[in-house]
């Protein structure tokens, strides 16, 4: 049986801190006025065109 009181112990601890963490960190999602918003300076490219199929005994390959 101390087994069992032990996993309860342990997982009572985890299901704990996550709480807390939880209620500690629950804040506005809005960004203060005076934070600087950067913009992404990542290039789009165009996707590549897979290349043509080649089947066996075909004349094109």
């Amino acid at each position: 049986m101390p087994i069992v009181w032990g996993l309860a112990v342990l997982v009572g601890g985890v299901a704990l801190l996550l709480i807390v963490l939880t209620l500690t960190h629950m804040g506005s999602v809005e960004r203060p006025a005076d934070t600087a918003v950067v913009p992404s300076t990542i290039a789009t490219t165009q996707p590549t065109v897979p290349p043509q199929p080649c089947f066996p005994f075909q004349a094109s390959c």
